[in-house]
């Protein structure tokens, strides 16, 4: 089984917003108590000397008791002390809300049909425990992680001519847990960064790096004239979510250390046996006709559902 990938990072900022809640299911006759939602952190910091903010959506979970039924889930409590104690700038205003830190968190997809049978998918941060910002407050959202390469190319616009400046986008397929994988799209902006990557990285093979979550979300006024009458004002709210390259290894990973890709392009052909089934059932829960999907992954290297 593939093992799973080095896959963690550090979030530190303000608290923006909590959406968190209490919840349970039941499981062999019994109720099993959870909490979980989203927090938003806000990070602002100097990126090569220019002002920047990210706002980071932060996924928790965790069920009150472990395995056992009797002990406490720490990362329980500390969810729920986010939910009972922590001031948030939505709550409070920013000069009253906390600093807070996160580490041990990871970076999964997460993938869906919708009704309309578009395919989704996008980045998804997990974390378990929140902690109030000691010592000295450095704002970062940067992870390390480690993947096999399926592609490299040059972003291009509507056109398909390459911007100016130059932006790279990477193909990645990063093992976590139980042997499944996901399939992420790193981007690489500085000419250093882009440089290096087209000189030592290569296809199917197995490389670390250190990415910066480029999470960003603007909302502007914009002015419509439908036709006749006055023009209209609405709000446009852009997002963006990418990860980005800031740093890597400059030599792939080679013998144990490496990815096997024999079980890599297995782990592809059971990942796309679950997208297909999840279309169907999105199917039958709409009247709209999905659109077809043709998607191949014979190889590590192939359309990967995107």
């Amino acid at each position: 089984m593939l093992k799973q990938a080095e896959n963690r990072g550090k979030i530190e900022g303000i608290l923006l917003e909590t959406d968190l809640k209490y919840g349970s299911f039941t499981k062999e006759g019994r109720t099993v108590e959870t909490i979980g939602g989203t927090i938003t952190v806000q990070v602002d910091k100097e990126i090569n000397g220019v002002p920047a903010s990210f706002q980071i959506p932060v996924n928790l979970y965790s069920q009150k008791y472990k395995k056992d039924g009797i002990s406490l889930n720490p990362a329980y409590t500390s969810i729920e002390t986010v939910m009972r104690e922590f001031k948030s700038v939505a709550s409070c205003g920013k000069d009253e809300a906390d600093r807070i830190r996160i580490t041990g968190a990871r970076i999964r997809m997460n993938e869906f049909y919708g009704q309309d049978g578009r395919f989704v998918s996008y980045p998804r941060i997990e974390a378990s425990f929140v902690n109030k910002a000691t010592g000295e407050f450095k704002p970062s959202c940067e992870f390390s992680i480690m993947f096999a390469i399926s592609n490299i190319k040059p972003v291009v616009d509507e056109q398909g001519i390459e911007l100016d400046p130059k932006k790279l986008e990477v193909t990645a397929i990063v093992p976590q847990y139980g042997g499944k994988v996901d399939i992420m799209k790193f981007y690489a902006t500085n000419e250093n960064v882009i440089a290096a990557i087209e000189q030592y990285w290569e296809v199917d093979k197995t490389f670390k790096a250190n990415l910066r979550l480029n999470f960003v979300s603007k909302t502007e006024k914009v002015i419509e004239q439908i036709g006749f009458g006055e023009p209209q004002e609405r709000l446009k709210t852009t997002t963006v979510n990418e990860m980005t390259i800031i740093a890597g290894s400059e030599t792939p990973f080679e013998g144990d250390a490496a990815y096997d890709m024999d079980e890599l392009v297995q782990a592809l052909r059971e990942r796309k046996a679950r997208l297909d089934q999840m279309k169907v059932d999105a199917t039958k829960k709409s009247s709209r006709k999905a659109p077809a999907q043709t998607s191949s992954l014979s190889s590590a290297g192939d359309d990967l559902g995107f």
